[in-house]
């Protein structure tokens, strides 16, 4: 018996020793998923970029008008503020932006979490025009309310799209797109992130990788 053991344990050991090792991943492979990987990253973030300038442009003059319908926290709103065509405009303007966010092609985490974070910012800047729009039609206390809410949500929607184009500016750096400042105009105390001294297009390389 032991010498049947001994002799099993031989030919395990013999087959232990002589057997190749599994192959193990092609390197030329694997660089070349790298690198199609890097160049996909970088045009997400090239395209991310300029939906955003091109949201930020059209969403400006809304915030404008907000701002003047709804000044900062202490200032009395405008008896005669915007109203009618206008702020269907501004909901028209707000609601086009959004959709144009809505769909979420899959990229790495720091893609996701700016375009994440931008639609977030517009879905509440809709909100507040919506909100708005509310309070034209209703007097008193209600109407007050209303456009406090809406208040509310206008600064909440600019605070979060400063923390997306903080994100979106780290990206592009990241990307080798260099530094982007796509900041929506904050009114005071509206704790919004602003933007890094870095000017505009700092830090690019010839050709991005991430």
């Amino acid at each position: 018996m032991l010498g049947c053991l001994a002799v099993a344990a031989g030919v395990v050991a013999a087959i232990v020793l002589t057997r190749e090792p599994p192959p193990g991943p092609d390197p030329e492979r694997v660089a070349e998923l790298e690198a199609s990987e890097d160049a996909q990253n970088v045009a997400q973030v090239e395209e991310l970029v300029e939906q955003t300038r091109t949201a930020h442009d059209d969403l400006v003059p809304v915030l404008e008008g907000l701002d003047t319908a709804l000044p900062a926290a202490g200032a009395a709103a405008p008896a005669d503020g915007p109203g009618g065509d206008e702020v269907a405009g501004w909901r028209s303007t707000v609601d086009d932006v959004a959709e144009t966010f809505q769909a979420s092609p899959s990229g790495d985490t720091g893609h996701n979490v700016a375009r994440g974070g931008l639609r977030s910012a517009v879905e509440l800047l809709a909100s507040s025009v919506e909100v708005y729009q509310s309070a034209e039609d209703a007097d008193g206390d209600q109407r007050d309310h209303l456009l406090e809410v809406a208040g509310d949500l206008r600064t909440q929607a600019v605070r979060a799209w400063s923390v997306a184009a903080t994100q979106l500016d780290v990206v592009a750096v990241e990307a080798g797109h260099g530094h982007v400042h796509i900041f929506l105009p904050a009114q005071p105390g509206s704790e919004a992130l602003i933007p890094d001294s870095a000017p505009e297009g700092t830090d690019a390389r010839e050709e991005p990788t991430s």
